[in-house]
């Protein structure tokens, strides 16, 4: 019987043998392929610690559900659980797990095992607008729940579904911190739909001015346009950049709400937030004065809070950037995206789980300790991004720094909106003669720096009248000392460098046959040549990196004054961003590292540069071809 239903269900199981598992999880999640032949598959579902076959499990809901009696199943230990239903009186039917004094709800998707068609498609409506189910989303599921219960499989597809919004992901956050947990997994989802629905789908948008008035701007529309308050606070998340919180309007929301808003961020919002919140307030004062107060309170906070000590929320925004960061790159979600979209992302995301931290008040001290323990796949991966975006450092993700790009930022705001904020106790407080006053808090260096999504190529501010010239006329001087190569270093952070004075910089170090004059210790010298590669990156002048290679080379050997191993290779990616493109960035990359794996290291010094080639070979899978030569020198020196 060559095509009886039991042959062709053989067939196809001893063809699944032979395929990767991830096909045969694919295959079997297929339900017209189960269908067509004839493959049963009974997976297991955990509830809260307990195990159950989901054939026993759903069967007992789905009699439940038709004649409404207690069921009782047996969990994958042999214990015996009663299913009771737990919504009398409710819109929608949920059902309780009893076993002696232990309770386990189960999830609200079970209701779609209903034969009944209003109750399916009432649990659509209600738990998709809990979440703001995407409409896309939700006419899939709207298709199917009109036609039939759903089947084992599509409950728990139905559930990841709504757990991939921010908010089923904000929920599950708080469950799992809430119970003394926190797995990466549920920070950080390996989801990449799940992210796009937290700051919008990428629209091949060049830089983060150009998203706000596309994706961006679309993503807050319809954030508007579900829920007053709940899309508002969720708008907040996306204040990385001030070009976000410029589209974000506020002409939909009452008095009372908007009131009800700001305060609730004033009393326990998270630092990223709260800055969005201050430059929608200033925005708005003149025609919304009730916010006013609530708006001092948040301006009170983003400066009167010390950036240093583990308590600063500054310090949580910078480890949970760097963790989540760290973890979507690990996971590659997005590595044909510009950075600034993963930062927008990373960012975001680190948002909502320090709204969660401060609603459940856990200790901040514990937290950042754990996110720091966590691989720094973050800095690698930042400074591989400096091909493209040249002017962002990740060390500008430091604590410190956040505060002073805050602060920049309502001062930006400040004085965008004066005229609201004449008359007003908020003018003092920005713009008054007070030392704690926003002003007077201003750094000349630190709050001018690029953010994390404005360092592409372009940025940067132009040179004074008169100081091209001086810079000039300083390097080509009979004798160039330190003072004038950490200056033009310093300057190259904010300023734009032209190659013409990169170039001169250049032929300084060759001229002094790569000594520095006045040399006076190590932490002078890291300040030069970092400033140096700094100077290459943003000038984009490999003649410049070049010469920094062989100063480098010249000081790792260097008695006196020794450059290390993690110090060598910061510079060497720093100053690789001098070649924007990617073949020509992974050349210079890999000769570098090559030159230091087969120079003399000492046992931590190979494991050190061998851990930053493989993650950065993971994040710039096109570095292996320049590479590889090093990596098996390294692995044969330790041993491997």
């Amino acid at each position: 019987m060559p095509n009886s239903p039991a042959l062709k269900s053989a067939l196809a199981l001893a063809a699944m043998d032979l395929q990767a598992p991830l096909i045969q999880d694919t295959l079997l999640e297929d339900r017209q392929f189960r269908e067509e032949y004839s493959i049963g598959v009974d997976g297991v579902l955990s509830v809260g610690e307990t195990c159950f076959n989901c054939s026993v499990l759903y069967g007992a809901v789905r009699r439940a559900l038709s004649g409404g009696h207690l069921e009782e199943i047996t969990d994958r230990d042999g214990q015996e659980w009663k299913v009771e239903s737990a919504g009398q009186g409710e819109e929608l039917p949920r059902f309780l797990l009893h076993r002696e004094a232990q309770r386990l709800a189960l999830p609200v998707e079970f209701a779609g095992l209903s034969a009944d068609r209003r109750t399916r498609l009432d649990l659509l409506d209600k738990a998709g607008a809990d979440v703001n189910l995407p409409r896309d989303s939700c006419e899939l599921w709207r298709r199917i729940l009109h036609r039939r219960p759903l089947d084992d499989h599509e409950v728990e597809h139905l559930r990841v579904d709504r757990l991939d919004t921010p908010m089923g992901r904000s929920s599950a956050i708080g469950l799992e911190i809430e119970g003394g947990e926190g797995s990466p997994s549920t920070l950080v989802p390996p989801s990449r739909r799940y992210f796009e629905r937290l700051v919008g789908k990428y629209d091949g948008s060049s830089c983060i001015g150009d998203y706000a008035g596309g994706g961006g701007k679309s993503l807050l529309e319809e954030l508007a346009a579900w829920r007053p308050v709940e899309g508002f606070l969720l708008s907040l998340l996306l204040s990385s950049h001030s070009s976000l919180p410029d589209q974000i309007g506020v002409d939909h929301i009452d008095a009372d709400d908007l009131l009800g808003a700001f305060d609730c961020l004033a009393r326990s919002g998270d630092r990223l937030s709260q800055l969005g919140a201050i430059e929608v307030g200033f925005r708005i004062l003149g025609a919304r004065p009730e916010v006013e107060e609530a708006l001092g309170r948040l301006v009170q906070e983003i400066r009167e809070e010390g950036a240093e000590g583990q308590t600063s929320g500054y310090a949580l925004l910078s480890a949970l950037f760097g963790l989540v960061n760290g973890e979507v790159s690990r996971m590659r979600l997005f590595r044909s995206e510009p950075p600034f979209y993963r930062r927008l992302a990373a960012l975001s995301q680190a948002a909502l789980i320090y709204r969660q931290l401060v609603e459940l008040r856990v200790d901040f001290n514990h937290f950042i300790d754990w996110a720091l323990g966590w691989p720094q796949w973050h800095y690698v991966q930042s400074l591989a991004d400096m091909r493209v975006d040249p002017r962002w450092n990740p060390e500008y993700g430091a604590e410190s720094l956040i505060k002073a790009d805050f602060l920049g930022r309502v001062s930006i705001a400040g004085s965008r909106f004066e005229e609201n904020l004449k008359g007003t106790a908020l003018y003092d407080m920005v713009f008054g003669d007070d030392p704690s006053s926003v002003q007077s808090l201003i750094h000349p260096v630190h709050s001018f720096l690029a953010g994390p999504l404005e360092g592409a190529e372009g940025g940067g501010i132009d040179l004074p009248s008169g100081l091209p010239e001086k810079i000039e006329a300083d390097l080509k001087a009979e004798e160039v000392g330190m003072p004038e190569l950490i200056s033009i270093g310093t300057l190259a952070l904010i300023f734009r460098i032209q190659p013409k004075q990169a170039r001169l910089a250049g032929d300084v170090l060759k001229g002094a046959t790569y000594r520095l004059a006045d040399l006076e210790d190590k932490q002078q010298l890291v300040a030069a040549v970092m400033g140096l590669a700094t100077v290459a990156a943003v000038s984009r002048s490999p003649e410049l990196a070049d010469h920094l290679r062989i100063l480098c080379r010249r000081y790792r050997r260097d008695k006196e004054h020794t450059l290390g191993i993690q110090e060598a290779l910061v510079v060497c990616l720093v100053a690789a961003a001098s070649h924007p493109g990617l073949e020509e960035w992974t050349e210079y990359v890999g000769d570098w590292v090559t030159e230091l794996a087969f120079g003399e290291l000492e046992d931590e010094e190979a494991r050190i540069v061998n851990t930053y080639l493989t993650s950065l070979c993971h994040v710039v899978p096109e570095l292996w071809i320049s590479g590889g030569q090093a990596d098996a020198a390294l692995k044969a020196f330790m041993g491997q």
